[in-house]
């Protein structure tokens, strides 16, 4: 988008853009973001905004027209600066107030039921390391729907955490980088028996929930123990539409959840529904099995447990459900503050079963995001 028009004001020029839309540009945003005064290296800010007034205007200013918004500019003198400092049409376009900057990570979600997701996105794990279009395809997946399943995985225990590598790095807890899922005898987790697991998500008791949970299945030879998914995206839209009351208790109570073992005890306070800046749903926390003792004054306990089991009713309908028995080779990635998951219980001796899980960070999976999409430009 090209300048029509430049008019100076008080505090900030005034644009109109050859499209008819106007933008007002203020001096102080204007002088915080000279391009000239980037790290060349690193691309960091070195300018130090508490050296100018707030209320610093242009010495003297000129505009450059051209057919092309790159050539296209406004040369400004700051009273601070002895150099020019020059802003093009094109970059003061793009990066003008109220509009946030291009996003390929910015992908909007789909809800899914039972009814709507047949089966689970599949991707070839030999074709996402071959192909960044691929891989992008796959992650792009990820944050549309919550969930896919990567298949043909190479019959080594270290091969799941391998296609990790081809994200990002590896979220630790107190299980570790890396978890094995296995029936042990002295278990400090359900997932480590032989027990049937109620849908949940993972480690609400953390400051920071982790983002996207990797289940690699290396071995599941057992009867039973098929994988249980719903999509918590559309639970809470029927809640909230059926009972906002419910809904509005979960946004605001701040539940105690809890994990101790004898190394560690930790806990956090945490609403079981997460809300975005726009105030839409963004989260769900649940897990039965690490809420703590309610803490609630007596008066909002019984609007926390009939909002509380509500949900925990819902959860388990068949119709949000979906169940999948992973093979050797396959690995399930999800979002583990969207996506609720669980397990069939399973017969230990009648055959080996060692899944190998890790968690992934929501900014590791966009930063490969945008790094594709760099890739993948024409």
């Amino acid at each position: 988008m090209n300048f029509s028009k430049v008019h100076p004001k008080k505090n900030c020029f005034c644009v109109t853009w050859d499209d008819g839309s106007t933008s007002e540009l203020p001096y102080i945003w204007l002088r915080d973001n000279d391009q000239a005064e980037l790290h060349p290296q690193t691309g960091e800010r070195t300018f130090d905004l508490t050296t100018v007034a707030l209320d610093i205007a242009p010495q003297d200013f000129n505009l450059e027209l051209s057919d092309r918004p790159s050539s296209s500019r406004i040369n400004i003198r700051w009273p601070d600066k002895e150099t020019v400092s020059h802003y093009t049409a094109q970059w003061l376009y793009k990066h003008r107030p109220g509009h946030a900057r291009y996003d390929p990570a910015a992908i909007e979600r789909k809800s899914w039921a039972a009814k709507t997701m047949k089966s689970l996105p599949r991707f070839c794990a030999i074709e996402c390391k071959a192909s960044a279009s691929i891989l992008n395809d796959a992650l792009t997946t990820l944050k549309q729907t919550g969930i896919i399943l990567i298949h043909n995985l190479d019959d080594d225990l270290n091969a799941g955490k391998n296609f990790g590598d081809l994200i990002g790095f590896k979220r630790e807890t107190n299980y570790g980088v890396m978890f094995e899922v296995q029936s042990k005898p002295r278990p400090n987790n359900l997932a480590y028996t032989s027990l049937a697991l109620p849908l949940h998500t993972d480690l609400s008791n953390q400051e920071f929930v982790p983002g996207n949970q990797f289940l690699h299945c290396y071995r599941n030879d057992a009867s039973g123990g098929g994988s249980i998914f719903a999509d918590a995206m559309s639970i809470v839209e029927d809640l909230e539409r059926d009972y906002p009351e419910h809904y509005a208790t979960l946004c605001a109570l701040d539940v105690p959840w809890h994990f101790l073992d004898d190394k560690d005890d930790v806990r956090y306070h945490r609403p079981v529904i997460g809300l975005n800046r726009h105030g839409d749903f963004d989260t769900l926390t649940f897990n039965a099995h690490l809420a703590d003792i309610a803490d609630f004054d007596s008066d909002l306990l019984y609007p926390f447990y009939a909002a509380y089991r509500e949900l925990m009713c819902r959860i388990r309908e068949a119709n949000y459900n979906i169940e999948y028995v992973l093979k050797n080779g396959e690995m399930v990635v999800f979002d583990n503050q969207r996506v609720l998951h669980g397990r069939a219980a399973f017969d230990p001796s009648s055959g080996a079963r060692h899944l190998r899980g890790f968690y992934i960070e929501h900014n590791e999976i966009n930063s490969r995001i945008r790094m594709l999409a760099k890739q993948l430009m024409p």
